[in-house]
């Protein structure tokens, strides 16, 4: 796994904490009556005493890109797609995908690549190349009136992938979204492994693990919106690498930290820091830090780095123009910056720069300075961001709440109590609700988990622990549950509804949210680790196996 001085992982945990959600929709909820936790375990289950419903169905999803196909003329050549199948602008999946066919559909043939036996065809009219290819397998496409077919040129390969972390490419260039359905994708001491996750089933099982590709030392997994591809950081504490790699197998760097600017000194180095996916799925933005090599000490840069996924890098926004936290809005045009004393919206193209909250330096009782992560509604039309006091160590500090809108100044809607330097309020889709882990400092140094109003009104406890790590794990789409965990327990909640909670076999290391009714939960036992499947009744199932240090995960469902 990525090594880090303990400085840095000190920080590493502070920005990581206050990262916020990127969306949320729909109605406000209703105001927040949550009864004590209800707990009963029965061989090793929770069971619920409420008659809430699962609804886990995942909603279908809507596929991007091209798959109408293309008018064929009697008796010219053409192929008929076998299976939703992805487009590409060369004859073999290292080359970029443009769309993808539709099963059924069909495209006029205008030439083949006798060495790959992939043909050259038609693209469909929403796809802006006027022609682009697509495999010629079997099992994938059928063949008709090709006997005299010319052989077509074939483009230059793209920017090649390296031996060193390449891994053999599948045959099958299938579009993911219709064929793979829900996963959960992680990384081990093996590689990069994509485990499929059937949410037809309460709580979800998974099918057999398929290893993507044979890249170690992961830090960072992130899907990509359409789920087709998986970003991955890896690398050591001196230097990292971004890189992707397809669902169905494969991989590519795209950027390593010897490709950026560096440090002023040989003593330092310049890393890969935080990541994140435009919503078009074809380029992911990313920030840097910079790391002591020799001694303690390190911060993320504010700066902006954009890199597609054909490894074309800009440098979206220069060192001290950027943020070091960011947040992009769901359409991608605009993105918000956290610095240590104020808060940036800007549109991604450098237009309508506005410091939209400025605050006090936070003590941190450190070294480092703490920054603010904004959370966008799906929307785009506003954002939310937690602030804390400017001294925040007291029984009595609190973190004042603002509203971002997309234009003028950020709007002070209320606070909530508590120290939240490590544990920033995440709001529900609809900002009508938040949920956090309230930290008050003093003798037993009390934890709890707290809802509230999005304006920090009404707070509600859900769970209090003394001297014990309580976290808040998010809201699921719906806004109507959310998740917790205590050291060796995971809890469901639901607005207005008793919280149910079942123990574990081991440390709680993270959830995420697989559907409104199912998700995901990382259970580490030393040096190996489990993923549990589990619903709104509480219930779970073990899904899997991981070794290593610590559980890096991600999930998408269509």
């Amino acid at each position: 796994m990525l090594r880090q001085h303990p400085l840095l992982f000190f920080i590493s945990l502070l920005f990581l904490a206050t990262l916020a959600c990127n969306a949320f929709a729909g109605e406000p909820e209703p105001a927040i009556s949550v009864p004590p936790p209800a707990v009963t375990v029965v061989d090793g289950t929770a069971v619920p005493n409420t008659d809430t419903p699962i609804t886990d169905i995942a909603p279908t999803a809507t596929l991007p890109g091209g798959g109408g196909g293309t008018a064929v003329t009697n008796g010219s050549p053409f192929v008929t797609i076998l299976v939703d199948l992805n487009i590409r602008s060369g004859p073999g999946v290292a080359y970029d995908r443009l769309g993808f066919f539709l099963k059924d559909s069909t495209a006029q043939v205008l030439g083949q690549d006798p060495a790959s036996g992939w043909w050259l065809v038609a693209c469909p009219s929403d796809v802006s190349a006027p022609q682009c290819w697509v495999s010629g397998g079997p099992q994938y496409t059928l063949a008709s009136n090709v006997a005299g077919v010319p052989v077509a040129a074939v483009p230059p390969t793209p920017t090649p992938i390296p031996p060193a972390t390449a891994t053999s490419e599948p045959a099958a260039d299938t579009a993911v979204i219709g064929d793979l359905g829900s996963y959960l994708v992680y990384s081990d001491t093996d590689g990069i492994w994509r485990l499929p996750l059937d949410t037809t089933q309460s709580p979800p099982t998974a099918g057999e693990p398929v290893l993507l590709a044979a890249i170690t030392d992961v830090a960072q997994l992130l899907v990509s919106p359409n789920g087709e591809q998986i970003a991955f950081v890896t690398g050591s504490f001196e230097s990292n690498q971004l890189g992707i790699v397809s669902a169905t197998g494969g991989s590519q760097i795209l950027v390593g930290s010897a490709d950026l600017p560096e440090a002023d000194t040989a003593d330092f180095a310049t890393l890969i820091n935080q990541v994140a996916w435009l919503p078009n799925s074809q380029s992911l933005a990313f920030n840097t830090s910079i790391v002591n090599l020799i001694g303690p000490g390190g911060a993320p840069q504010p700066d902006l780095w954009l890199v597609t996924t054909s490894g074309s890098l800009t440098e979206s926004f220069a060192l001290g123009d950027g943020g070091h936290t960011f947040s992009l809005s769901p359409d991608g045009s605009r993105v918000i910056f956290g610095n240590p004393e104020s808060v940036t919206r800007v549109n991604l193209d450098g237009s309508n720069r506005q410091v939209v909250i400025e605050f006090p330096f936070i003590n941190t009782a450190s070294e480092y300075a703490w920054v603010p992560t904004a959370q966008w509604l799906p929307s785009g039309s506003q954002a939310y961001v937690s602030i804390p006091d400017a001294e925040p160590w007291t029984a009595e500090a609190e973190a004042a709440l603002y509203q971002i809108p997309v234009s003028g100044p950020a709007v002070e809607i209320g606070s909530v109590l508590g120290n939240t330097l490590f544990a920033a309020p995440e709001w529900a889709r609809s900002g009508g609700n938040l949920g956090y882990t309230q930290v008050v400092l003093g003798p037993a140094n009390v934890q709890s988990i707290v809802i509230a109003d999005g304006d920090g009104d009404n707070p509600v406890t859900v769970r209090t622990a003394n001297n014990q790590p309580l976290s808040f794990a998010g809201w699921n789409s719906a806004g109507t549950h959310f998740l917790y965990a205590g050291p060796d327990y995971v809890g469901v909640g639901q607005v207005g509804q008793p919280a149910l909670e079942v123990l574990v076999a081991g440390g709680v290391s993270s959830q995420q949210w697989l559907t409104d009714g199912a998700f995901v939960t990382a259970v580490r036992n030393g040096s190996s680790g489990q993923f549990l499947t589990g619903n709104l009744a509480g219930n779970t199932l073990v899904v899997g196996e991981t070794g290593g240090d610590t559980a890096v995960f991600d999930v998408w469902a269509p």
